[in-house]
């Protein structure tokens, strides 16, 4: 099984960023309400870092610094 890129140009991945930008407004305002218990926020917390790492997609790694062994 190969791996398959994602097209970020391509509008299918735009239109998942506008839905995913969308969500994560809409959670972010939910998650603001006083009215929540600790365990209604640790659940909008993690849907918002699923998305938020859904859209981390597109951005660039950068390439780890290679550090010389301590001896």
């Amino acid at each position: 099984m190969t791996k398959q890129a994602i097209d970020f140009t391509s509008p299918t991945w735009h239109a998942i960023q506008g839905l995913a930008s969308s969500k994560l407004q809409e959670l972010r305002e939910q998650n603001d309400s006083h009215m929540l218990d600790a365990i209604a926020t640790a659940s909008k917390r993690g849907r918002i870092a699923a998305w938020k790492e859904l859209l981390a997609l597109a951005d660039p790694k950068p390439t780890p610094e290679q550090q010389p062994p301590g001896y």
